[in-house]
C-alpha cells in the first residue's frame, strides 16, 4: 500500500527524553512474545486460520512499535488497535500489516484513517455514512468490518437492529463489508451457556449479512479466552480469524486458565535499592504509619511508586525480590518510592537489584499475583505501568540470528 497519509503521533510508551538516570525500567523480552505467538499458532482451530494480535494501549504496555515489528516478523496477519492514533503510530513506524481499528472511528478521523490504510470497524450508522462520504471523496470503496453486539453490551450493532443497519448500508455505494466480528464476554468458562448463546447469535448474524449479498472476507469472534477454552464460532460461519491479546504477552485471561498453555511472561519491572536504613522495633513508616516494625528492621527504599503504575494498594501486601529472596513491601506505596523489609537478605547493599515483577534466582513475582492482591486482572497491571518507566527491549532470538 502506498500513498498513506503519515501524521506526527508519538507513541505513549516512548519516553520524551533520551536521557535516563533512574534505574527503574520495564524489561521486555521480545523472544517471549515470539514464543507466545507460536504457542497461539499451535492451538488455532484450523491451519488456515489467520491471526490478528491486539496491540492497543501500547501493546498492553510492552511498546507498540517494538512488539508490532516482532509480530510482523513472526508472520501474523493483522494488528488490532483501539484508536486511529495508534494505527498512525504504526504506519509512521513503517508497519505494513493490515490494521483493524477495533474501537471504530471517531467522527472526523475518516480521511486520516483511510489515508493511512487503516480498516475501520463500524457499528454506528453515522460512522458508516461518514466513511461512505470519505470513500466518495477518495474515489474508492471503503472496506469495513461490521461489529455485532451478541451480548457484551458494549460496542456493536444489536442483533435486533442488524436488519435495519444493513438497510442503511445498502444506500452507501462506497461501503464494502469486508468483515464481521463480535466480542465474547465470558469465553474463559468452557461450560458457560452465555457464550454459547453469543456464538449462536453471531452465526445467525453472519447468515443475515450474507443473505443481503455481502461476502465478508473475514469472520472473527475468538479472543485469548475463547482460544484457550476452545470456544469457537460454528464452522458454518466461515470464521477464519482469531484475535489473541493477553496470551501474546504471556498471561492467561483468567485464573481458571493458568497453566493451560506454556506461555512466557514478556515484561519484568526492575530497579535497585536507592537507600538503606535500620529502624528500631516499634517504629512506624510511610504515609499513615500503617506498618510497625515488630523487630529491629533493615528497610530498603526503591525508586518506584504509584506514579510508575506500581499501585498504592500493593503496600503491606506485595512482595519484591532482592538477593534471590522474596521480601515484603512495607508501608504505603508512595508516588515515587516504595519501602521493602530486607532484614533477612544477607549482605544487602545499596545498589542491589530489585525485581518487582519477574524472576530473580529461583523466586518469582507474577503479574497475576499482583492482580490478585489488587482485586483486578493482569491486563490492568500491565497497562498501568506508566510512560515514565522506560521500556528496555531485548530479543535474544534476533541476536542469535545475527551471530
Amino acid at each position: 500500500m502506498t500513498g498513506w497519509l503519515l501524521m506526527s503521533v508519538q507513541s505513549p510508551a516512548v519516553p520524551s527524553s533520551p536521557a535516563r538516570f533512574r534505574p527503574t525500567v520495564a524489561r521486555i523480552d521480545l523472544s517471549a512474545i515470539r514464543h507466545n505467538c507460536r504457542v497461539v499458532r499451535s492451538h488455532l482451530p484450523s491451519p488456515d486460520t489467520s491471526i490478528l494480535v491486539a496491540v492497543k494501549a501500547g501493546a498492553y504496555g510492552h511498546g507498540l512499535l517494538e512488539v508490532s515489528r516482532v509480530l510482523e516478523d513472526e508472520g501474523v496477519d493483522w494488528l488490532g488497535v483501539a484508536l486511529v492514533e495508534e494505527g498512525l503510530v504504526l504506519r509512521n513506524g513503517g508497519l505494513q500489516l493490515p490494521i483493524l481499528v477495533l474501537g471504530g472511528l471517531m467522527d472526523g478521523s475518516e480521511d486520516a484513517a483511510l489515508g493511512a490504510g487503516l480498516s475501520p470497524v463500524v457499528y454506528r450508522a453515522e460512522s458508516a455514512r461518514r466513511l461512505d462520504a470519505a470513500g466518495m471523496r477518495q474515489g474508492r470503496k471503503v472496506p469495513v468490518h461490521i461489529k455485532v453486539d451478541t451480548g457484551m453490551g458494549r460496542l456493536g450493532v444489536p442483533v435486533r437492529d442488524l436488519a435495519s443497519f444493513l438497510d442503511g448500508l445498502g444506500e452507501l455505494p462506497h461501503i464494502e463489508v469486508d468483515g464481521v466480528l463480535t466480542h465474547l464476554a465470558e469465553a474463559e468458562n468452557p461450560q458457560d451457556q452465555f457464550t454459547q448463546g453469543q456464538l449462536q447469535a453471531f452465526s445467525s448474524a453472519v447468515d443475515t449479512i450474507r443473505a443481503r449479498g455481502h461476502r465478508p472476507s473475514w469472520v472473527h469472534a475468538a479472543n485469548s479466552a475463547a482460544l484457550m477454552a476452545g470456544r469457537h464460532p460454528d464452522e458454518s460461519t466461515g470464521a477464519n480469524l482469531v484475535r489473541p491479546g493477553i496470551s501474546i504477552y504471556g498471561h492467561p485471561p483468567d485464573p481458571a486458565l493458568a497453566g493451560h498453555w506454556p506461555l512466557r511472561s514478556a515484561m519484568s519491572l526492575e530497579t535497585v535499592i536507592l537507600y538503606l536504613k535500620s529502624i528500631p522495633k516499634g517504629h512506624c513508616i510511610s504515609y499513615g504509619l500503617t506498618w510497625r516494625a515488630e523487630r529491629d528492621t533493615v528497610v530498603a527504599t526503591v525508586p518506584v511508586g504509584y506514579g510508575d503504575g506500581y499501585a498504592r494498594g500493593l503496600g503491606n501486601q506485595a512482595h519484591a525480590l532482592v538477593g534471590g529472596r522474596r521480601v515484603p513491601v512495607v508501608g504505603r506505596v508512595c508516588m515515587d518510592l516504595t519501602l521493602l523489609d530486607v532484614t533477612d537478605v544477607p549482605g544487602v547493599a545499596q545498589g542491589d537489584p530489585v525485581v518487582l515483577v519477574g524472576t530473580q534466582g529461583d523466586e518469582q513475582v507474577t503479574v497475576s499475583e499482583l492482580a490478585d492482591l489488587l482485586g483486578t486482572i493482569p491486563y490492568e497491571v500491565l497497562c498501568a505501568i506508566s510512560p515514565r518507566v522506560p521500556r528496555v527491549h531485548h530479543d535474544s532470538e534476533l541476536a542469535n540470528r545475527a551471530e
